[in-house]
């Protein structure tokens, strides 16, 4: 009776342990399907290595096709590229639909200009004649070749001495015979400021250059000495409240520490790129956080100076897309009013051209602009489409120009001519001296400027 159950006992623990044993194998047989067929199993992430081995294989003949498309470009001195870093030749650049991502070199023969990251480049055939780049906003400008930084600036204790830039230290130096060679402090370096008595003066004419002299004459970067004019209260509109040289108090003092800083970046970028842009178009809605360098837009006037020149530093973000605006994300270029010696610099380039009628214009320019004599002239400013030389409009006529530059004790520089004057007498390259920064009036204006960071 015993030895029965005891074989029924053996029998049931038989059955349990065969019922165990294909259940562990039903369970196993499941892992390694699962592990096989699994959305994450071995033939699935096989396939995705087989495809992924082809997307390299076809990314790596893409890349090597390209190489061979850019080695043309490097024997030629560039270095080739698509718009994401590196060079490209002007005629590459100008197929680009888009802004590009990085900055870039753009090499035209044997000269070159640089488009910076959130532009593209809109039209022009040539650097000499005129390259136009447009941002995201849909703002444009020209490129300003300046071979020679030391054409621009100049020391301002030694007005004759050589300067050169450093590319790799990104310091100013003054060589001068007789005169130790050293680097150039901010306070030290200034705008070369011309005169232009001739439209057959030769470019950059050293004999023509006007004598620094400090709070007096024509000058850059420098605020007013009078004392009605750069007080706290205008220097607030202008959106300075920073004191930079710790006195307690904002005050010109620091506006020209400030002034001096502005400068200094903007030479240093001429003088590492070789150039700069200036707005195709006078700027309109100056008078607001947004404005803008477009065609068919009324040109601001009737603000001061002091907002002028803060709401055109707004300008840059023109580059960055609406999500970095967001982001608040630091743009590729500085924008600014336009400097004395860059106003000059594009006249000198006017001067350069084998166009006779771009000579002419820098001291005549009656005919050329919107003057008192011009047949469609209204009496009103005029959307910035009716002047155009080397791309850009509106330097002679329509309305004066505020720049950077002083003058005396009291005033800012503005320039070009107005319509209600005549071309001949005010033609684009004039000065006038008479520009109080409190002041506005419907006939004064400005045009911007750009330079890579």
């Amino acid at each position: 009776m015993k030895e029965k159950e005891t074989r029924e006992k053996q029998k049931g623990i038989t059955l349990i342990a065969l019922v165990v044993t294909i259940v562990v194998i039903l369970i196993l047989a499941g892992v390694s399907i699962s592990m096989l067929a699994g959305e994450n199993g071995i033939i699935a992430q096989a396939k995705l290595a087989a495809e992924r081995t082809r997307e390299e294989e076809a990314k790596e003949e893409q890349d090597l096709n390209k190489t061979a498309e850019d080695i043309p470009n490097w024997v030629n001195g560039g270095t080739g590229g698509d718009g994401s870093g590196g060079g490209t030749t002007l005629e590459e650049a100008k197929k680009k639909a888009d802004p590009f991502n990085e900055t870039i070199e753009v090499k035209d023969g044997d000269d070159t200009m640089t488009v910076p990251a959130g532009f593209k480049i809109k039209e022009g055939e040539n650097i000499d004649t005129g390259i136009v780049v447009q941002d995201r906003d849909g703002n444009e400008f020209v490129w300003v070749p300046v071979k020679d930084i030391s054409n621009m600036v100049m020391c301002k204790n030694h007005t004759t001495a050589k300067i050169t830039f450093n590319k790799e230290t990104e310091k100013f130096s003054c060589d001068e015979s007789g005169v130790e060679t050293h680097e150039l402090t901010k306070d030290e370096l200034v705008g070369k400021l011309y005169k232009f008595e001739s439209s057959d003066q030769q470019p950059y004419d050293q004999s023509k250059v006007i004598e620094y002299e400090e709070n007096s004459s024509y000058r850059e970067p420098d605020t007013a000495s009078d004392a009605s004019i750069d007080t706290t209260d205008q220097l607030a509109i202008a959106g300075f409240t920073t004191d930079l040289n710790d006195n307690e108090t904002v005050d010109k003092d620091d506006f020209k520490i400030q002034l001096q800083n502005e400068f200094y970046e903007m030479a240093k970028s001429v003088g590492k790129y070789g150039g700069f842009y200036i707005g195709r178009y006078e700027t309109s809605s100056l008078d607001t956080s947004t404005p803008k360098v477009q065609k068919d837009q009324e040109p601001t006037t009737n603000i001061t100076w002091y907002i002028m020149y803060k709401n055109s530093k707004e300008i840059a973000k023109g580059a960055l897309t609406e999500e970095e605006k967001a982001q608040k994300t630091q743009s590729s270029v500085t924008s600014s009013m336009i400097w004395g010696c860059q106003w000059d610099a594009v006249m000198n380039w006017f001067l350069s051209s084998k166009v006779t009628e771009t000579k002419t214009y820098v001291k005549d320019s009656e005919g050329m602009g919107w003057y008192n004599t011009t047949k469609h002239n209204t009496g009103e400013p005029v959307d910035g489409n009716k002047n155009e030389v080397n791309k850009i409009w509106d330097m002679a006529g329509n309305v004066w120009e505020w720049t950077m530059e002083s003058n005396n004790t009291y005033g800012r520089v503005y320039r070009g001519g107005s319509y209600g004057d005549s071309g001949s007498s005010y033609p684009a390259s004039y000065r006038n001296d008479l520009g109080y920064p409190t002041g506005s009036d419907d006939y004064l204006g400005s045009h911007s400027a750009l330079y890579v960071k």
